[in-house]
């Protein structure tokens, strides 16, 4: 299911409601991994071309930190670590691809904003969580952990951090 672009704003609403219908269904409800893997991956893949064709169409330019850009890089930070688990989860494709699940938790870390609000707070907790099982490296956590409290869940910042992110993503 393809969501939407309406007037450039890709639809929030839609995305949201895909993902948590995904994240109930494959991951709170059964533990079907690689369905829930099946079914983020096209939304993740069409937010972050989304994203990078924006940012293209304003020669680099971020958006502003208005409400709407809260709401999507709060979608995408969440979207991130759930196929970042799901991956983790189906154990044949964590084999294949241990590098995208670092590299999906620590854009999740980097990107997810408001970390002061208490479903972020928690939901940070968990990303560090499953980013010091992946690493097995609690130095290394420790230090994105401090990175990413340096930055406070500003809006701007995590909407650069995806940016980068998407613009190294692509080009493989």
């Amino acid at each position: 299911m393809e969501i939407q672009v309406i007037r450039d704003h890709l639809d929030i609403v839609k995305l949201q409601e895909k993902m948590n219908a995904v994240v109930f269904d494959y991951l709170d409800t059964s533990n079907n991994y690689p369905k829930a893997m099946k079914e983020l991956n096209p939304l993740y893949i069409q937010v972050t071309a989304y994203y990078k064709e924006y940012i293209e169409n304003r020669s680099g330019e971020l958006p502003s930190a208005n409400t709407y850009w809260h709401l999507f890089i709060d979608c995408c930070a969440k979207l991130c670590y759930f196929l970042a688990a799901s991956t983790y989860f189906s154990s044949n494709a964590l084999q294949k691809t241990p590098e995208e699940v670092e590299q999906l938790l620590k854009i999740a870390a980097y990107s997810l904003p408001s970390i002061e609000q208490e479903e972020n707070e928690l939901l940070l907790t968990e990303i560090l969580a499953l980013l010091t099982e992946v690493l097995a490296d609690e130095e290394k956590v420790t230090t994105i952990r401090n990175e990413v409290l340096a930055q406070k869940g500003d809006v701007k910042q995590c909407l650069q951090q995806f940016k980068l992110f998407v613009d190294q993503e692509l080009l493989v």
